[in-house]
């Protein structure tokens, strides 16, 4: 498939059909939506929507995750090529029903995003982590894994401040079976953790070989569930891991995790939108505080 030749051309990593189909095909209707640029009858270039059932202010609404936009290395001569392709496939998405558009562009598509798509800012993700193993970290600090290892195990077990009344979101993707099995794969963990309460995690060995346990959602967003759920990880994995990483938007303290200073963090994680229908979604929808946000809302991890 030329999709999938162009993507392996354009990131450092492939993806295969059975993968392609999962991300692009298991959705609320069953395709995502496409822009497309052909060059002597060549896939040359991708901007790709998949739909996602959102919760907007008490609706159920179709919103659209802008991923993989790509243009291959010999046709990048400005990004009116993807301006296009990116006009073609909200053309698309906005007569199926999809109300609004988001992403989180890299630092290069950033600048494309809002100046020549005309998107506007939501807001930044913030970085929570909790070192386990300082010395996979900080190889000179290798002697130190049994104290580093020690005292994460006690902070994540202190005890936590009353918990106030956590605020509700006014917007939330729909958790539905259809969203579990498009979203997570058999690398995907999951922690029940009772009353309906569990968490999603996942390690992986990122480039600079550090292993890294990403809290990727936590069901509800509460306070004491954060807790329960970082504990609950920790134990799983202290013995395989060596960072706990949780990337979101968090109305409280992240009990159990330290929030990474804004110059430590390994990127920047902005997130952009689009409305596409005015009738259905209003400008609220920009505020970040009113989402609930962590790595499932995206396609990474």
């Amino acid at each position: 498939m030329q999709f999938l030749s162009l993507f392996a051309r354009t990131f450092p990593k492939t993806i295969s059909g059975e993968e392609f189909d999962r991300k692009y095909l298991c959705t609320p209707l069953g395709y995502s939506h496409h822009g497309l640029m052909f060059v002597e009858r060549k896939l040359a270039g991708a901007y790709n929507l998949i739909p996602y059932a959102y919760n907007c202010f008490g609706t159920r609404r179709l919103f659209g995750l802008s991923v993989d936009a790509m243009v291959a290395r010999e046709h990048r001569g400005g990004p009116f090529s993807l301006a296009r392709m990116g006009a073609l496939a909200c053309e698309g998405a906005h007569r199926d029903g999809i109300c609004f558009v988001f992403g989180f562009p890299n630092d290069n598509a950033y600048r494309v995003t809002k100046r020549v798509l005309q998107w506007n800012d939501i807001g930044e993700l913030d970085f929570y982590a909790l070192p386990v193993h300082i010395g996979s970290i900080r190889p000179n600090l290798a002697w130190a894994n049994p104290l580093s290892r020690w005292c994460a195990s006690g902070f994540v077990h202190l005890p936590r401040l009353r918990p106030r009344r956590s605020p509700g979101f006014g917007v939330e993707k729909v958790r539905d079976e259809q969203f579990e099995k498009h979203r997570y794969n058999g690398e995907h963990e999951v922690i029940h953790l009772g009353d309906g309460e569990k968490c999603v995690f996942r390690t992986c060995l990122e480039m600079d070989q550090v292993r890294t346990t990403y809290i990727i959602d936590i069901v509800p967003l509460t306070t004491a569930c954060f807790a329960r759920s970082v504990r609950a990880v920790f134990a799983r994995t202290a013995a395989r891991t060596d960072l706990l990483l949780y990337v979101g938007r968090l109305p409280f303290r992240a009990v159990g995790l330290l929030k990474v200073p804004p110059a430590k963090r390994p990127r920047r994680v902005m997130m952009c939108g689009k409305i596409l229908d005015r009738q259905r979604v209003g400008d609220a929808i920009f505020k970040i505080a009113n989402w609930n946000l962590n790595i499932s809302n995206f396609d990474v991890r």
